[in-house]
């Protein structure tokens, strides 16, 4: 179920595999998402992004960081794929990315993967 909560998204959705479906209240069949796990390095820190991108109408990412819900529409771009609204952004190329705040906090991002042992890899 999606809804808008103060701009924000409240999201029930079911994993599978790699891919996740998200229900609109109201729609006759789900939407599917694609799953992705990002380990973002800041300047003084290092968070887990999760980002879903939905390649339906409108097209865009939903960015999961800790209690943080963020809904971000697909812009127009010269290279890769450029998600932003207002003043935050999240540009992938390859399979990295910059993740961009108002304050000029700025993480680069790249694909996560956990050892055997559990802990955090960045490949």
């Amino acid at each position: 179920m999606l809804k808008e909560v103060g701009g924000a998204a409240l999201l029930g959705l079911l994993p599978v595999l790699s891919v996740l479906v998200a229900v609109p209240a109201g729609a006759a069949e789900p939407e599917a998402a694609i799953r992705a796990t990002y380990l973002c390095q800041g300047r003084f820190d290092a968070v887990r992004l999760t980002a879903l991108f939905f390649n339906g109408e409108p097209r865009e990412v939903v960015l999961l960081q800790g209690e943080q819900v963020t809904r971000l529409p697909q812009q127009p771009s010269g290279s890769g794929a450029r998600y932003g609204a207002g003043n935050q952004s999240f540009w992938l190329k390859g399979d990295q990315a910059t993740w961009q705040f108002a304050a000029g906090a700025a993480y680069s991002c790249g694909p996560e993967s956990v050892g055997a042992a559990g802990a955090v890899k960045r490949r």
